[in-house]
């Protein structure tokens, strides 16, 4: 059960009536002495500032800056991000260290606040008053004005019971293979240091992905851990004693992946793949284009592990 005390994906409770998309992924911030909000948006809805504002048609990826609300130094590992729609990514980071970010409108981590008695001792650190990066990539395909927002809240943890720092996960691979009128799959092996589990992994991509998978490498083991056919709205999977995934279901073409526990030794790997189809006029190599580009990222976050980013690419496989 989440610090909000529900189990339920927090939505609507801000009870905006704006003429733009997403007034339901407002939420409040937590009470002052349990976290506090980052919000990246207009302070008039009725006037927005410029630069919360995307045009039909406008595609741009920007960096804001913001500072945490916190007056002294502090622990958290619950977050939950809101973003209006139009949003592709946003990346938290400091001084230049990725802390975190989501592709979805709507995440909580871990899902819905729920922390697995194996994770209780799990935190990460940060600073009173830290001033943060946040890199949003938004895009409006639609024929109306959209916003550019944020609403991200941390909760802080009791310090004592901090033991254990998540390591992000962030293993890139080329996309280069898939040139004008393609249908690929490129991907990479990722090697393990370390024993420990995996908290949690998505795959970042665009608009011309039609599949994301990722398997767990375990001496003469392969198993398919994470599976995602839903480029325009990606899932993303946690990996705890209380969290049961849906199982893999290609056929069907939905999310799904291992339930339970994933837990990672020295010598391991995690392997993953995009199966991309270029029906556009371009060669794609990695630009922040959501229709004109595409991307192939795994991304997550461990406990006692560390997934390597220098991976070895996968021969790319031509599918036609």
């Amino acid at each position: 059960m989440n610090p909000m005390g529900t189990t339920q994906l927090a939505m609507d409770e801000c009870g905006l009536k704006t003429k733009y998309a997403g007034d339901q992924y407002c939420i409040k911030p937590p009470p002052a002495d349990k976290g506090f909000q980052i919000h990246i948006g207009p302070t008039d809805y009725n006037n927005p500032e410029a630069k919360y504002l995307l045009q039909p048609g406008e595609e741009n990826v920007v960096t804001m800056t913001a500072v945490s609300g916190n007056d002294k130094d502090i622990l958290y590992y619950y977050r939950q991000y809101r973003m209006r729609p139009g949003s592709h990514h946003v990346i938290m980071a400091v001084a230049g260290r990725r802390i975190g970010g989501v592709q979805n409108l709507a995440r909580d981590e871990p899902n819905n606040g729920m922390i697995a008695p194996e994770d209780q001792d799990v935190g990460l650190s940060l600073k009173a008053h830290t001033t943060m990066d946040i890199n949003m990539h938004f895009y409006n395909f639609s024929d109306k004005p959209m916003l550019r927002e944020l609403w991200l809240n941390y909760w802080y943890k009791d310090a004592a019971s901090v033991k254990e720092p998540s390591i992000p996960i962030y293993s890139f691979a080329s996309v280069s293979p898939a040139v004008a009128h393609s249908h690929v799959v490129v991907g990479a092996i990722c090697p393990v240091s370390g024993n420990g589990r995996v908290l949690n992994l998505y795959g970042h991509r665009h608009l011309n992905n039609v599949r994301f998978s990722i398997w767990h490498n375990s001496g003469s083991k392969h198993d398919l851990v994470f599976d995602d056919y839903d480029s325009e709205h990606p899932g993303a999977l946690d990996y705890n004693s209380l969290t049961m995934n849906p199982a893999p279901n290609p056929m069907a073409k939905a999310l799904g992946g291992s339930s339970g526990m994933l837990e990672l030794k020295q010598g391991d790997s995690l392997e993953f793949e995009c199966e991309i189809v270029n029906n556009t006029d371009k060669n794609f190599f990695g630009a922040n284009e959501a229709k004109d580009d595409e991307m192939c990222i795994m991304i997550g976050d461990a406990v006692g592990s560390q997934v390597s980013a220098a991976c070895t690419a996968k021969a790319a496989k031509r599918v036609n």
